[in-house]
């Protein structure tokens, strides 16, 4: 087995304290993240325990989503941001693994070994955070569909979130899709397909409609969710001559697919590029 990088080495080591005991949720946290963790996950000398255990537990999650299914699994038991590792010591954490995995604890163990390994190399390659982490939610993915060929329009989206607060319920999106005059009772049409049901929609402004979702499970402190809504617009003949679209909040990928249909082509498609996010674009006829 190839050996570690001097960096990596340490950075694994950080991570094998961390684990230690009831792992993120352990009482002295703050005292246990070590210096490549605090850099990585931002963490500056005046947070308080709160904000340390925020930022190291959504950062953490995030990087753990980029492994395998069985690695991610075994990092995040390891780590307590699993639903079975919240509150257990370390053994418990690793029976629950092995039981999962129909394997022996050792077995489960050199899962989470191996899991740590391409963990610390990707927090050595990836360095700090750009961006302080919203304080509820961000979107880690976002696959949008724009159909163009009926009226009106309509935005097809499925998203994944990450919450960064325990007990997240709720979420507030929202439709940008301007228009020269509007109502207060001219609200954008939204419908939820899954993963939660809409309670609330608010007017903001002409064109702007902001909707209330509850989610179908309460969220933990760095715990995933994926949810899919659709967007009916304005007519067209009530809209702009373009159609612009971008993510409102924190979104780290974001691809959208638009379909015109044969009588609407576009005279000219644009791709824009924002440091530190991921955008795709497809069209088709």
């Amino acid at each position: 087995m190839p050996e570690l990088e001097e960096g990596s080495v340490d950075t694994v080591h950080e991570l094998n304290d961390l684990r230690r005991g009831r792992g993120l949720n352990a009482a002295n946290l703050g005292s246990r993240v070590g210096p490549r963790l605090r850099s990585v996950c931002s963490v500056d000398e005046g947070d308080t325990p709160a904000q340390i255990r925020r930022k190291v537990a959504a950062r953490l999650a995030a990087l753990c989503a980029q492994l395998p299914a069985d690695l991610q699994l075994a990092a995040a038991v390891a780590l307590a941001l699993h639903d079975e590792g919240v509150g257990e010591f370390l053994d418990r954490r690793i029976a629950w693994l092995a039981e999962r995995f129909d394997r022996d604890p050792r077995t489960a163990r050199r899962r989470v070994d191996t899991a740590f390994r391409l963990l610390g190399e990707r927090i050595d390659d990836e360095g700090p955070a750009a961006d302080e982490l919203p304080d509820g939610w961000y979107v880690e993915s976002l696959n949008a569909v724009l159909v163009m060929d009926t009226d009106p329009a309509q935005l097809i989206e499925e998203r994944r979130i990450v919450a960064t607060v325990d007990g997240l319920s709720e979420i507030d999106v929202s439709l940008r899709a301007p228009r020269g005059v509007s109502e207060p009772g001219e609200l954008i049409e939204a419908t939820m397909t899954y993963g939660g049901e809409i309670v609330a929609a608010q007017h903001i402004d002409a064109g702007h409609t902001r909707f209330r979702i509850r989610l179908s499970e309460t969220l933990r402190l760095g715990q995933r969710h994926d949810y899919g809504i659709r967007f009916n617009s304005y007519p067209r003949s009530w809209t702009q001559p373009y159609d612009l679209l971008a993510p409102l909040d924190r979104c780290e990928h974001f691809a959208v697919r638009v379909r015109f249909g044969g009588e609407t082509q576009p005279d000219l498609v644009w791709q824009l590029r924002r440091q530190g996010t991921s955008y795709g674009l497809q069209w088709s006829a």
